[in-house]
């Protein structure tokens, strides 16, 4: 065994850069390469504890995610184990309902409803084993980030214990005092983290200086008092052989894989067994952390006020632990005979339980993967039944292990059962989706939906009539506002205005010349909407109903002289009935009556048109933005949309003439169905059964597999019962005393460290202060304590109420799962805590150290 000594975890947590400064010689003293070599040791001795920083704080960050993946994985198992739990209980009854079916209907609906849950409980398996390989990432990280930290602290140490040569001798003896702080805080933390320390620490008596006061008293007498300061070396070394082992029982890193392996937390059929040891080993906690309790109680019942009362309690709880560990030796000597004498039970234990890893392993790796025995293939014959499969399959798009060619489904020899059922699977929903969902038992349920479906047939085919004449009459329309010369009707109605204008007063109020513009001005305005869809710019009024001009007169051309020209000034009537007065149309007013715009609410002829067309064919089949100008037949639809009943016709997206494609097709698919129920009904029967053939393969390698793990857990319990007859009782033992002087050593060491508190306020104020911290340390241990005891009776309290629970039928093994996953992240939590706080303490003793450090190295 190989050991190390340096200055312990002297700046874990630090990263002061020291500058050295002194008064150099220009002739350089003896030794002078010596310091300057040690300088950059130091230096790199720094460097290298930044190091240690940086990859302490990436390891707390990895912890943090482990804690948080730790809370999903709890919270999400428990939903995932209720989903198992309550599957399970489905099943069985499902089972016994497929059983029991009456009809061939209510078992293939069995069927189907097992399917469905054997298929949630393979997504819930999965989803569990997901979450369970993900948090198993997140430790497999924590613990690479924790290992690069110890070996950056390792090295650190080394090269610190480098540089020691820059300080004098005092200057080391004060150092050591307070590194020892820091090497207590180190165990604390690594105690709790991985449940031991390979940091050990020995506190050596380094000398003791013999003091004595004179003091003269008032009657000039003299009295002498003398007393004697004791100084302490601690010896700090590694012992790596204290990790051999591994992870101990209760540590914060065992229960992170206790956590990650939850998964194999199972009752094995026993739960009975299974509740009667947890009982023990709930009594067993209670038991040792009540003698903990108790031997806190005991050292503060002695009262202690002096360094060595404390030195003493020290002394005795090392003196007991050796007792213990002496125990702990012969123990295992008496374990070692035993091994001796009967290896067999050994090599059988150590036998059967790699059998029984190995086909659990076997069971987790190949559960569900079953293969088929023999390829399957069933052709439809019926080309009406393949036409209704085909038809319901979206373009670009294939179903697995179905060839729509020539209507076969197959699947291969040796593909996973799974992997068959899953193709079934589809099978059976191409076949519900051709059927339309049409009850195949109940096909007279049909009838009232294939009427459904005529009417439907038959409003499309006349919608389509409706669009089609409209898409002629639109074209009609468009070829006819081709023909109209708008610029002519311009040029008239500009030249009866004209013409009115230079006739006489007299003669302008003769409606027959008035009618005249007015019969232009109505030709005009025709023309332009037919041609351009163009209204005049003004409007006029007549009393609270405002019109475009243009819409007063192609309403009526008397609207020129009885509401237009009344509005724009140009006409005057009198009392009598007769028009006064026609005066000259302005320019203005010309501008009013001739200024024509498009009408945003009107359509053009080639808008109409393009409308029309889109509405019965819809823009797929246009050629440059352009409306046809031929019919589409109903093989282009059919060929462009991908088939005569796919959803791109129902919706919409080929025109009114696409709707009626579908809805022929839709009533044609029904009445195929209603003619073909007969196939379609056992082409389904089929399926179902091929895959009950499958299933029952499936479940037979499954059963295999699970009755190999039975055998190997009942092997392995025969193993281990006789393993248990014989080596119980040392196991128990030896047990009982690592518990006993592990308990020891944990307030030996809290004691230690006060006292070394203690000893460096003495040593470097040069006041003893107070010896209550020490006392103050071991009862906040034993209200600690206390606490825990509390907790242990009821645990032993849970573990009885389960038994009765169970006896009464009310407990399951899921209850057992979901409380040990919560017991354990319970444990973690409480551990952490004590890890937390010895990390506070090593904190604030190494700061200690670095300022300490800081002050001798400048």
């Amino acid at each position: 065994m190989r050991k190390w000594t340096y200055l312990v975890a002297t700046l874990l947590m630090a990263g002061t850069t020291a500058t050295f400064t002194g008064c150099i010689d220009t002739d350089e003293p003896e030794g002078i390469a010596e310091l300057r070599g040690a300088k950059s040791d130091f230096i790199k001795a720094q460097a290298a504890v930044e190091l240690v920083e940086a990859e302490l704080r990436k390891a707390q960050v990895a912890e943090q995610e482990l804690v948080n993946a730790g809370l999903a994985l709890q919270n999400k198992s428990a939903e995932i184990d209720l989903q198992l739990h309550e599957l399970d209980i489905q099943l069985k009854q499902l089972l016994i309902e497929k059983e029991e079916a009456a009809t061939a209907q209510a078992k293939a609906e069995a069927e189907a409803a097992i399917a469905k849950a054997e298929a949630d409980k393979t997504k819930w398996e999965n989803e569990k084993a997901l979450i369970v390989e993900q948090y198993k990432e997140k430790m497999l990280l924590a613990e690479t980030a924790t290992a690069k930290a110890q070996e950056a602290y390792k090295q650190a140490m080394e090269q610190i214990e480098a540089s020691k040569v820059l300080l004098t001798d005092e200057e080391q003896a004060r150092l050591n005092g307070v590194q020892a702080q820091v090497a207590y805080a180190k165990q604390a933390m690594d105690k709790a983290m991985y449940g031991y320390s390979t940091t050990v620490i020995k506190r050596i008596l380094s000398s003791e200086v013999a003091n004595s006061t004179t003091t003269t008293n008032p009657d000039e007498s003299t009295e002498t008092n003398s007393s004697t300061t004791k100084y302490y070396v601690y010896l700090i070394t590694e012992d790596p052989t204290q990790s051999a082992d591994g992870y101990k029982a209760g540590s914060l890193k065992k229960l992170q894989e206790q956590l990650a392996n939850y998964s194999d937390i199972v009752a094995d059929n026993n739960l009975e067994a299974v509740l009667d040891n947890a009982l023990k080993n709930a009594e067993f906690a209670l038991e040792m952390t009540q003698k903990y309790a108790d031997n806190l109680k005991a050292i503060l019942d002695n009262e202690y006020t002096t360094v060595a009362d404390w030195e003493a309690e020290v002394k005795k709880l090392e003196e007991e632990i050796a007792a213990a560990k002496v125990k702990e030796q012969q123990y295992n000597i008496e374990k070692g005979k035993l091994e001796v004498a009967n290896s067999k039970l050994i090599s059988d234990l150590d036998a059967t339980s790699n059998k029984l890893e190995t086909a659990k392993n076997n069971q987790n790796s190949n559960k569900n993967k079953a293969k088929t025995a023999a390829a399957y293939s069933k052709k439809v014959e019926a080309e009406s039944v393949k036409k209704g499969l085909n038809d319901v399959i979206p373009s670009g798009t294939t179903v697995a292990g179905y060839n729509s060619s020539t209507g076969t489904f197959a699947y291969a020899k040796s593909i996973q059962i799974t992997e068959a059922q899953s193709q079934i699977d589809g099978w059976v929903k191409l076949i519900d989706k051709a059927t339309k969902g049409v009850d195949l038992e109940n096909i007279e349920w049909a009838k009232p939906q294939l009427a459904t479906a005529l009417a439907a047939q038959k409003e499309a085919e006349e919608n389509y009539a409706k669009d089609y004449k409209a898409w002629e009459d639109a074209m009609a329309a468009y070829d006819e506002s081709l023909k109209i010369e708008l610029e002519k009707s311009e040029v008239a109605a500009n030249a009866a205005i004209k013409k009115y204008n230079g006739l006489k007063p007299e003669d302008r109020k003769k409606e027959a010349n008035i009618d005249a513009v007015a019969t232009a001005l109505v030709a005009y305005y025709k023309d332009a909407l037919a041609k351009e869809a163009q209204v005049t710019k003004a409007t006029a009024t007549k009393g609270s109903d405002t019109k475009k001009i243009s819409a007063w007169l192609i309403a009526d051309a008397n609207n020129f002289k009885k509401v237009v020209g009344i509005d724009l000034g140009i006409i005057v009537w009198g009392n009598d009935g007769d028009i006064t007065t026609a005066n000259e149309i302005s320019t203005a007013n010309i501008g009013k009556l001739m200024e024509v715009e498009q009408d945003s609410n009107v359509k053009t002829p080639l808008e109409k048109w393009k409308s029309a067309s889109s509405a019965v064919f819809s823009d797929n089949f246009n050629s440059a933005n352009n409306p046809r100008r031929l019919p589409v037949t109903k093989d282009e639809v059919i060929a462009a949309a991908g088939g005569n009943h796919v959803d791109a016709l129902k919706n919409g997206n080929y025109g009114s003439l696409g709707k009626m494609i579908w809805a022929t097709a839709e009533t044609a698919s029904l009445q195929a169905i209603i003619d073909q129920v007969e196939t379609y009904k056992a082409l389904k029967e089929a399926f179902t059964a091929q895959k009950a053939v499958e299933q029952a393969a499936q479940d037979k390698a499954n059963t295999a597999l699970a009755d190999a793990v039975d055998k190997a857990k009942k092997a392995n319990d025969e193993a281990q019962a006789a393993y248990d007859k014989v080596f119980k009782e040392v196991n128990d033992n030896i047990a009982t005393v690592q518990k006993e002087y592990g308990n020891n050593e944990i307030i030996k060491g809290k004691i230690e460290t006060e006292i070394t508190v203690y000893l460096n306020n003495n040593f470097t104020n040069g006041d003893l202060g107070s010896l209550e911290a020490i006392k103050n340390l071991v009862k906040q241990e034993h209200m600690i304590a206390l606490a825990n005891v509390t907790a242990a009776k009821a645990d032993v309290a849970k573990a009885k109420r389960n038994i009765e629970k169970l006896a009464a039928g009310t407990y399951t093994d899921t209850d057992y799962i979901t409380e040990s996953l919560a017991s354990i992240q319970e444990k973690i939590k409480v551990k952490q805590a004590e890890y937390d706080a010895a990390k506070a303490d090593y904190d604030a003793a190494s700061a200690q150290l670095k300022a300490l450090l800081a002050i001798f190295l400048k």
